[in-house]
């Protein structure tokens, strides 16, 4: 019997003595971990029609039921349950493009920083936990952009579907009258039904332009993205209990959703003073947790459950600061190294220093100062020898491989390497692209990873939604680390 024989037949053994520790649904696949590798294996396939029903029955179900809990119904723009199901999709191919032109776009203007940590430990208020249901996959948008909650604007409340973002520094919301006076470009907030609707005008501590005198509103002029608005306060509400009085964001007059500004809006949960963080009770401590699917619930949880563990299953990471003023109010973490397979990639030293790794859920692949993703795509290809790789690559991605016909796949997995000497082992579902979801891997698979074209001088990498799906991440600004749970939703 040939070596790979044995390898096979030890497999089968496993799989019928192993659970499986993570299922996928409505699909043909599971798969469980060894070590630092995972192995994925068909399952006998479900009905696609009665697998569909059931999970949008089980997700719309599970939201109403959270309502009794205090928790606010968020739904993924890709759910069923959600107002803007139904938006038309992109390719990965696209989503890459659109993710490096935001990169370069925002990080253009700046130049390398020298960092310095952030750290002081403070008490925690009372938790409010908001449900999230969101697909990874990409779609319309500037990067990822797919995770949105429920939000009301107003009093009386104008509810509106807005999506999660760590990368703007300010929240966004469309507005009546529209660009062209139209009042047809719903979902929009209609401030002449408000009655606690200002707007910011100049010379107010909450206009950040300079660029405006005397008493006219407070433009939103940002040379960056397309966008154009003027700053407004109004109630936010994002739960029956939590509500912030005199909330700060931009009212953008446009008619239609763009590349910069999403069907309805965005919520800031940045670092900036005026971020839905910033404004509740107690330190600006939150956490998420991004599901893998559409029929998969996740969570946005503010206060006091948003805390970082000290137990096992946690990972921290240190947060620091990177020394640029302009990127003060994002999140860069004190990443070192990585490893592939339980193996330490020959990534030159200093390539992540410099504060210069962001943490972001605005984007959604992962992406590598080419000194750290070379050594990655390579021993990746190494490792996966044995396999039959796709030359070229497939939907924007260099380093694929078509599995159609396999039973049993082994996929070393990568590790995160943090200055505090703690590591983050990510899924395979974490950091492979599967063309087609419900086959997974058993199809056209790519190493969901790329190349850093362009950060400016500021970034060596990108962690993207993508590879955060699955996980609770926990940012404790007062106690200057992020942690990672994985396997939370």
């Amino acid at each position: 019997m040939t070596p790979s024989s044995v390898a096979f037949l030890f497999f089968c053994v496993l799989i019928i003595l192993l659970p499986a520790q993570h299922g996928h649904a409505a699909s043909s696949h599971a798969s469980y971990k060894l070590g630092s590798r995972q192995i994925f294996f068909k399952t006998p396939s479900k009905s696609p029609a009665n697998s569909k029903q059931a999970s949008t029955a089980t997700t719309c179900s599970s939201f109403a039921n959270g309502l009794a809990n205090n928790k606010l119904p968020v739904v993924h723009r890709q759910s069923p349950c959600s107002p803007l199901h139904g938006l038309p999709s992109l390719t990965a191919a696209d989503v890459l493009r659109r993710d490096t032109s935001l990169i370069r776009r925002r990080f253009a203007l700046q130049s390398s920083a020298v960092s310095a940590p952030a750290s002081a430990p403070a008490p925690s208020p009372a938790p409010t936990i908001i449900p999230v249901n969101g697909s990874s996959d990409g779609r319309t948008l500037t990067g990822a952009l797919d995770y949105s909650v429920l939000v009301s604007y107003g009093t009386p409340e104008q509810q509106f579907p807005v999506f999660l973002d760590t990368f703007l520094d300010v929240s966004l919301l469309r507005c009546k009258p529209c660009a062209s006076g139209s009042n047809s470009c719903d979902p929009a907030f209609d401030t002449s039904r408000s009655t606690t609707f200002t707007n910011v005008p100049c010379g107010s501590p909450d206009c950040p332009t300079t660029n405006c005198s005397g008493g006219s509103v407070c433009p939103y002029d940002n040379p960056i993205f397309s966008i154009e608005g003027a700053f407004a306060q109004d109630v936010l509400t994002v739960a029956p209990s939590a509500a912030v009085h005199d909330f700060t964001f931009v009212c953008v007059d446009v008619d239609h959703p763009s590349d910069d500004m999403p069907e309805a809006g965005i919520l800031d949960l940045s670092r900036d003073r005026n971020s839905l963080p910033s404004r509740l009770p107690g330190p600006a401590t939150f956490s998420y947790c991004l599901p893998h699917s559409p029929s998969s619930p996740g969570f946005l949880s503010l206060g006091g459950d948003a805390t970082v563990g000290e137990d096992n299953r946690t990972s921290h990471a240190p947060l620091v600061s990177n020394g640029h003023p302009e990127l003060a109010n994002m999140y860069f973490i004190d990443l070192v190294g990585m490893s592939l397979g339980g193996d330490d990639l020959p990534i030159p030293t200093g390539t992540f220093g410099n504060a210069s790794t962001l943490l972001n859920v605005g984007t959604t692949f992962t992406m590598l100062a080419p000194d750290a993703y070379t050594p990655l795509r390579d021993a990746f290809q190494e490792e996966m020898a044995q396999y039959n790789r796709s030359s070229p690559g497939f939907a924007g991605f260099d380093t694929c491989y078509n599995f159609t016909g396999l039973d049993v796949i082994q996929v070393p997995l990568v590790e995160f390497k943090f200055g505090n000497g703690e590591s983050f082992l990510i899924d395979g579902d974490q950091m492979l692209y599967f063309d087609d979801p419900a086959v997974g891997p058993f199809g056209m698979t790519c190493l969901a990873f790329s190349a850093l074209k362009d950060g400016g001088g500021v970034l060596s990498a990108v962690i993207g939604s993508y590879t955060q799906v699955s996980t609770e991440v926990v940012y404790d600004v007062a106690a200057g680390k992020v942690g990672f749970i994985p396997g939370s939703c």
